[in-house]
């Protein structure tokens, strides 16, 4: 099956780049990219719902506070 998009001329040459970088079709690189988008965003619909429903179920809640506490720490590990 084919599909027609039509782009921009200058994510047309980003296209061209990644395709002459990797030494593959034009095609191929539209289709990985597709692939990428839409796993990505299906796990990201997934993840969404069932943080929904863990919410509407009660929790279990992590407090802002513990939130930030946590973030400083790997922060802090990061810049060690």
């Amino acid at each position: 099956m084919s599909l027609s998009l039509r782009i921009d001329d200058a994510l047309r040459a980003r296209l061209e780049k990644v395709a002459k970088d990797l030494d593959r079709p034009m095609s191929w690189i539209g289709v990985e990219a597709l692939e990428q988008y839409l796993s990505y965003h299906e796990w990201f619909v997934a993840s969404v719902e069932k943080a929904i429903a863990t919410a509407d179920a009660g929790g279990p809640f992590i407090s802002h506070e513990d939130v930030v506490a946590e973030s400083e720490v790997r922060i802090k590990a990061r810049l060690a």
